[in-house]
């Protein structure tokens, strides 16, 4: 296997991620993806998270996003909320039992980004971020 290709190595990372944060989120009952999109909707609480909204940040198929929801739905982590601009959309939102874990789900996060970036320098962390963002066009370039 070609290890100096960037694509090959940014895939391994995030199989390194996936397999550190299952080992985590196992004890919180959340998948990977519920994690990721629970993170999101804390981010995004007050504005409200429409499943299209899922759908374009995490680049993921329509029943994809519908089947972590309803399945987060099943946990008690969110609710839907009606949107007061278009009857025919609603808000994701987290319940009550979701912001009291917000803390505790957000500290899982920080401690797995440590873990997957143990062997880097604090500058080799933000370079890296910086790098993989500009990579993705993002306009956040440290």
């Amino acid at each position: 296997m070609d290890l100096d290709k960037a694509a090959i190595l940014i895939k391994k990372a995030a199989l390194e991620f996936d397999k550190l944060s299952n080992a985590v989120l196992d004890e919180y009952g959340l998948t990977v993806s519920q994690y990721k999109v629970m993170k999101y909707l804390y981010e995004e609480a007050e504005n409200g998270v429409r499943i299209v909204d899922l759908e374009r940040y995490y680049s993921i198929s329509h029943p994809t996003a519908i089947g972590i929801v309803q399945n987060l739905e099943k946990k008690g982590l969110v609710a839907y909320r009606e949107n007061p601009n278009n009857a025919r959309s609603r808000f994701i939102v987290p319940t009550e039992d979701a912001l009291k874990l917000k803390d505790e789900i957000e500290g899982i996060g920080n401690e797995l980004e440590a873990e997957l970036t143990k062997k880097l320098s604090g500058k080799e962390r933000l370079r890296l971020i910086s790098l993989l963002k500009k990579m993705m066009g993002l306009n956040e370039v440290i």
